[in-house]
């Protein structure tokens, strides 16, 4: 949804909103190297900003909670178990090779103490 520069672009507003103020001069984001008009576009078909007057932009306190949500990493791992789980011959080869296994191990073990 959002390209590299259109994260930086963000995570700059946001960061400008918070330490700064609401209101962001024009002129000082396009003096950025990571500002183009397409990204302003976008954050404001999202509004998260919009043009206040011809100079200024005026940010919404929306862009701080689209900053973290951008920031969060994704759980792979518990994507990973959902998939595998899902399908029918996952269970099976879980049993079968990583379960058995380790039971038969398990066994031996005691075997091997009480002897």
């Amino acid at each position: 949804m959002y390209t590299e520069g259109d994260k930086v672009l963000l995570k700059y507003i946001a960061s400008y909103f918070v330490n700064k103020g609401d209101s962001i001069m024009t002129r000082e984001l396009e003096s950025m190297e990571f500002y183009s008009e397409a990204s302003i576009n976008k954050l404001r078909n999202l509004k998260l900003i919009r043009y206040s007057s011809g100079d200024s932009i005026q940010i919404y306190p929306q862009i701080v909670a689209e900053k973290e949500r951008l920031e969060e990493l994704p759980d792979h791992f518990q994507t990973l178990k959902r998939w595998w789980y899902s399908k029918k011959w996952a269970v099976a080869f879980t049993v079968i090779f990583l379960i058995l296994p380790a039971l038969k191990t398990y066994i031996d073990l005691i075997n091997t103490l009480f002897k």
